[in-house]
């Protein structure tokens, strides 16, 4: 069953997605006002593609090459000027769709749109440690926009001009320790591939740059701030750079790829 909203926005939202059915039904309940609501999933562990189904207009499974390959491919299927880009955990609100529909109808809008987001995390929005806003490009013609090609953290190129959106996206990646963990290996292996042809690690890099990152996140970016929540996400974003260490040193003196064998 595909549903539509009454009045519809003349926009496409695209969301890839892979085991989100704790997620996906929020995240398309939220942009319900958009014309077209396109769905690319790359799992078939849980039932996300069956809600998606009955939410979006339309649900494309696609087996997973890479985030960027995926986005890519959504943004193919896309048939409206304007796109909306998501991911499964996040969320649009009435003000982003306010001011969304303001860019729709202006007579000389940007071409693309930097959308803030609010991260949480244990139910805590962290507003300090290098968390927001966090400018994400998100909104843009269609026509103009293409996909960076990187294994982790990619975004969307728009050839010409860019504005800024005030009403944040809310980000709802890190519900609890284990989803972080878990997020935070997956993209230190890409991280540590896109990396490996750069330079080669020593003990000194191990020694130092995770000590560092924390001292960024937790102390410079004033994450203390954020309280536990705050001292918690900068460990692991300290952990983080320590496994993208591990893997290069994996990939550079075991011949390793990190990948599973």
């Amino acid at each position: 069953m595909n549903v539509e909203a009454s009045e519809s926005a003349d926009l496409s939202v695209i969301i890839i997605a892979g085991s989100e059915e704790h997620n996906i039904a929020a995240c398309l309940e939220s942009v319900s006002w958009a014309a077209e609501r396109i769905v690319v999933c790359s799992s078939r562990e849980d039932r996300t593609e069956e809600i998606a189904a009955a939410l979006a207009s339309k649900v494309v499974y696609r087996e997973f090459t890479g985030y960027a390959a995926q986005k890519q491919f959504a943004l193919g299927l896309a048939s409206h000027a304007w796109v909306l880009s998501l991911d499964a955990d996040e969320r649009s609100t009435p003000e982003l769709q306010q001011e969304i529909l303001t860019v729709l109808s202006a007579a000389q809008p940007a071409d693309g749109y930097f959308i803030p987001r609010k991260n949480f995390f244990h139910g805590t929005w962290l507003r300090h440690g290098g968390w927001y806003p966090d400018k994400q490009m998100r909104l843009f013609r269609r026509v103009a926009t293409r996909v960076t090609d990187r294994l982790v953290h990619e975004g969307f190129e728009v050839d010409g001009t860019r504005g800024d959106l005030n009403s944040p996206l809310l980000h709802f990646t890190l519900p609890r320790v284990r989803h972080l963990l878990k997020k935070n290996l997956d993209y230190s292996l890409f991280e540590a591939r896109e990396k490996a042809s750069r330079r080669r690690v020593g003990p000194g890099d191990f020694i130092i740059r995770p000590p560092l990152e924390f001292l960024k996140k937790y102390v410079f970016q004033r994450g203390f701030l954020d309280g536990w929540e705050g001292f918690i996400v900068a460990l692991i974003h300290s952990s983080n750079k320590l496994s993208v260490l591990i893997y290069l040193w994996e990939m550079q003196y075991r011949n390793g790829d990190g990948g599973e064998r």
